[in-house]
C-alpha cells in the first residue's frame, strides 16, 4: 500500500506492506456544499433561535467581529466566497457604518498575525476595508468580574467596548476543549494570559477529554465565560478533510454551536476494528502542522487507536519548529514525565498546560516524529526521532517486530476515532 501524505505544503509517501496496515482511517465521504454563498445567505436570514443580525445591530453604533487566527484553518474565503463579506452586510444593513466595524483575531496566547496572514485569511476586501486587530493577552484587556471557578475574566477591551458582539469560526473536536468553535472564540481566543492559564490548567482534570463538552471542567468554564461576555450572534462552520465546508450555522451561541458541534461530531466520528501496536498519524499539511505545538491534536486522536505501550509515527513538518517556547522549555527542563504529571495546577502556565498533556501520552506511548526539527531537540524532550518515513517503519520493525499492525490517519487532526458509537 503506498498513500501520499501531506507534509506542510508538499508530501511525504507511506509505503506499507498490506499484512501491517489494518485500515486506513478517515472522514465519512462528504461533499462540501456547492453554494457556499448561498447557504450562508440563507443561514444569517433564518438564524437558531435568535433574530438576524442586521436587527440586532438597529440603533446600535459599533461591531466587533471576532475570527480565528491563521493556525485554526477556517475557511474565511474561497474561489466564490467569503464568509465575513455577508456578516458585514448585515451589520451595515443594521445602520452600522465601515469604520466603527473592527475585527479582532482570537490569537489567544499565541503570536500576532502577520499583514500577509491576515490578507491570505480574510481577504483583501476585509483587510483594507476595516481595521484588524489581533489580540494580545498582555495588553488592553479588562476585567468582568470573576466567574463561578475563581477565575477573573479579563478580556480584549475591543470586545467591551462594541455595541454588537460577533463570533466566527470552526468547529472541530478539541483534544481537551471537547470541541473548538463557539464559545471557545471567547476563552481562550480573546481572554488575558491569566484567564487562558487558570482555564488550561485544568488539563489535569480526569473528566477532560476529546468530544466531550459536559462535565468537562475546561468545557464548562469556557460556557460560562462567553455567557459573562455576552455573545450577540454566532457564525461558525465545518469543514471535511478536504477543507470545504459541509455545514453552516449562524445565530444563538449555544444553540447554533450545540447543532454545529453534533454535525462535527457525526461527520468526525470514524469507527475502528480493534487497538493497533502503531499508527502513522499525519497532522495534514499546513497549517495544521506549522509547529509540533499545533500538532498535538493529532497526536491526542492517535492515540484513542493503540494497544498500551504502541507507536505513534508522527508525520508533521513543523516549519516553525516545536513552536511554543514554553511548551519547548518546560519539556526541556523536566527531569521526567512523572515530574510534568506530578504538576501543581496552580504552577501550570500557558504552553506549560500542552506539555503535561503531552506527558500524559509519552507516558503511555512513544511519539517517533519525522519533521523538520532535528534530533537532538526531539530526543531532550522525550520523543522519537526518524529522518523519514522509511526509516521510522525501521525502527517500528525494530520495537514491534516484522508482523505490526497498523493505522494510517491521513488527516489526524480531524478524526475522532472511536471503537463504540456515541449515542
Amino acid at each position: 500500500m503506498k498513500i501520499d501524505l501531506k507534509y506542510g505544503h508538499s508530501y511525504r509517501r507511506l509505503k506499507l506492506e498490506d499484512k501491517n496496515l489494518i485500515d486506513i482511517l478517515q472522514l465519512k465521504k462528504s461533499s462540501g456544499i456547492p453554494d457556499v454563498a448561498k447557504a450562508e445567505m440563507e443561514a444569517l436570514a433564518s438564524p437558531i433561535k435568535s433574530r438576524r443580525l442586521s436587527e440586532i445591530a438597529k440603533g446600535k453604533k459599533t461591531a466587533c467581529v471576532v475570527v480565528s487566527d491563521f493556525t485554526r484553518g477556517c475557511p474565511y474565503q474561497g474561489s466564490n466566497f467569503n464568509l465575513l463579506l455577508p456578516i458585514t452586510d448585515e451589520l451595515h444593513a443594521g445602520g452600522i457604518k465601515d469604520e466603527e466595524i473592527k475585527f479582532l483575531v482570537a490569537t489567544g496566547a499565541h503570536r500576532a498575525h502577520t499583514e500577509k496572514e491576515n490578507l491570505d485569511n480574510f481577504g483583501e476586501v476585509i483587510v483594507k476595508r476595516y481595521e484588524v486587530i489581533s489580540h494580545d493577552c498582555e495588553k488592553n484587556n479588562f476585567s468582568l468580574g470573576r466567574l463561578s471557578t475563581g477565575n477573573e475574566l479579563l478580556i480584549d477591551k475591543v470586545w467591551v467596548d462594541a455595541d454588537v458582539k460577533v463570533m466566527t469560526g470552526l468547529i472541530t473536536t478539541h483534544y481537551f476543549g471537547g470541541f473548538s468553535g463557539g464559545r471557545k472564540g471567547i476563552l481562550p481566543g480573546i481572554t488575558g494570559r491569566e484567564t487562558i492559564r487558570k482555564n488550561h490548567a485544568m488539563i489535569v482534570h480526569p473528566e477532560v477529554d476529546i468530544a466531550k463538552t459536559k462535565g468537562n471542567p475546561i468545557s464548562d468554564e469556557m460556557d460560562e465565560a462567553a455567557d459573562m461576555a455576552g455573545v450577540d450572534f454566532l457564525l461558525n462552520v465545518v469543514i471535511n478533510d478536504k477543507k470545504q465546508i459541509t455545514k453552516i450555522v449562524a445565530g444563538d451561541l449555544k444553540a447554533a454551536f450545540e447543532q454545529g458541534w453534533r454535525a462535527c461530531r457525526d461527520l468526525y466520528l470514524v469507527p475502528f476494528k480493534e487497538k493497533a501496536d502503531v499508527v502513522f498519524a499525519c497532522a495534514g499539511g499546513y497549517p495544521k502542522d506549522v509547529s509540533l505545538y499545533q500538532s498535538q491534536k493529532t497526536i491526542n486522536n492517535a492515540k484513542l487507536v493503540l494497544k498500551e505501550g504502541g507507536t505513534i509515527v508522527l508525520i508533521s513538518e513543523c516549519r516553525e519548529g516545536i513552536g511554543s517556547e514554553t511548551f519547548a522549555q518546560w519539556l526541556l527542563e523536566a527531569s521526567s514525565l512523572d515530574e510534568l504529571l506530578n504538576t501543581d495546577p496552580a504552577k501550570i502556565v500557558v504552553g506549560g498546560h500542552t506539555a503535561v498533556g503531552n506527558a500524559k501520552v509519552l507516558k503511555r506511548f512513544d511519539i517517533l516524529v519525522v519533521s523538520e526539527i532535528p534530533k537532538e531537540e526531539l530526543e531532550k524532550r522525550f520523543y522519537q526521532h526518524a529522518e523519514g518515513i522509511d526509516q521510522a517503519i525501521k525502527w517500528v520493525k525494530e520495537k514491534h517486530g516484522e508482523n505490526f499492525r497498523a493505522y494510517v490517519m491521513p488527516q489526524g487532526g480531524l478524526i475522532y476515532p472511536c471503537l463504540d458509537d456515541l449515542s
